[in-house]
């Protein structure tokens, strides 16, 4: 089931049961309430393995379940996304049934009732926690956390079911392989903040239909304000409703005023100034220390080396190593 070059280290925690009452504590602990209806042992009993990690108060699980088993889920808000691997797994909510086939990814309902039906299943599931979704909704439409709802398990297209599992196996082998990159706040913050933006913009939600409030003029004193507070803390895990705060603005207009007066969305801003920082650092370092650009890259949360010398190549004309060794 597990693939040692991904979930090896002791940040991944290994569980394994072929009792069917443990196997069903293990679903409850791990991602959320059931009412069990059904379940039907094989040889092995339950035949449940999981191999689990957090990334902050994201969780995430490698999950396999031999029985063939039938439940109702009691949502508790937080947001549960399966990407199937194999087996068979069904969920329904009233008339409307999805059948998932291997490679299919489905959000089980944060705010409803769904009856769900699995039989030897290898899953990747992702729980995320309704504040974060909620943060995010707000900074990147407007829209309050308590007018955020999901109304259906299904993606909105078979290409953004993709772009799930792509967004999500491109962390598993660049963060959550590394324990000091889960532990970089600035790459568990930019992490975490994917994964939800990318929740938001997979399944059908009242984000994507808000109607954004009155952006309002923004004052060059208000622009002036958030390109401080960001020069400042480029440190720090940053998100636009941050900086909007710090403004005195709301996120939307933010984002607009930016795109306006500096050609440029708040986070982008925030990255280049990363990117300078970076820059920077490579200048004054010594090699002959043990320093290396993946250390720099990363204390200023650039996870993705070639994104990053590409990007630093475009910027400075050169890359990373040669100012590193210059």
């Amino acid at each position: 089931m597990t693939d040692g070059t991904v979930y090896s280290g002791p940040h991944w925690h290994r569980y394994a049961t072929s009792d069917t009452d443990e196997a069903h504590d293990f679903v409850r602990r791990a991602f959320l309430d059931i009412k069990v209806r059904s379940s039907g042992e094989g040889r092995d009993g339950a035949g449940l393995r999981a191999v689990t990690t957090t990334l902050a108060d994201v969780g995430v699980t490698r999950l396999h379940y031999s029985a063939r088993t039938q439940v109702q889920t009691a949502p508790d808000g937080d947001l549960n996304i399966t990407h199937l691997m194999g087996g068979r797994f069904t969920v329904a909510r009233a008339k409307d049934e999805y059948r998932l086939r291997s490679g299919d990814v489905m959000l089980i309902l944060p705010d409803h009732a769904e009856d769900l039906a699995y039989d030897d299943v290898d899953t990747f599931v992702a729980r995320l926690p309704r504040a974060l979704l909620e943060k995010v909704a707000h900074a990147e439409t407007g829209i309050s956390g308590a007018d955020l709802c999901f109304d259906s398990s299904r993606p909105i297209s078979t290409a953004l079911g993709r772009h799930w599992t792509q967004t999500v196996s491109h962390l598993t082998r660049s963060v959550l392989s590394d324990p000091a990159l889960m532990a970089n706040p600035l790459i568990a913050g930019n992490a975490r903040h994917l994964l939800a933006a990318t929740v938001l913009a997979v399944f059908p939600n009242t984000a994507h239909a808000a109607v954004l409030r009155a952006v309002g003029d923004v004052t060059p004193r208000a622009i002036r304000r958030a390109v401080a507070y960001v020069d400042d803390n480029a440190d720090q895990p940053l998100t636009v409703d941050q900086i909007a705060t710090v403004a005195g603005v709301r996120p939307r207009a933010l984002q607009l005023a930016f795109r306006r007066h500096h050609d440029t969305t708040p986070m982008q801003y925030v990255r280049r100034v990363r990117l300078e920082r970076a820059h920077r650092d490579l200048q004054a370092a010594d090699p002959a220390t043990g320093v290396t650009v993946t250390m720099i890259a990363s204390r200023w949360g650039f996870t993705h080396l070639g994104r990053f010398s590409t990007d630093y190549r475009a910027a400075y004309g050169s890359s990373p190593s040669h100012t590193l060794r210059t």
